[in-house]
């Protein structure tokens, strides 16, 4: 049987979007988020042409995606 598993957090750009599940972060104040239940588990950020702490170029799209759950 399979564990249920936390919906990413997405970042996207050109322009910035943030995307997450309101449901499972509680207000902590102006633009903060948080759940002391929860820990980061792995990073993924993609885009085109990018490399590890690289600049991107105007226009270009870039992905982050965080995926967290219970420790």
């Amino acid at each position: 049987m399979s564990t249920p598993t936390d919906p990413p957090i997405i970042i996207t750009g050109g322009s910035v979007t943030i995307e997450f599940d309101p449901t499972t972060f509680g207000d902590n104040g102006p633009g903060r988020y948080s759940n002391q239940e929860k820990v980061i588990k792995r990073v993924e950020i993609t885009g085109s042409g990018l490399r590890n702490y690289d600049s991107v170029a105007t226009g270009n799209e870039v992905t982050i995606k965080i995926t967290y759950g219970n420790p």
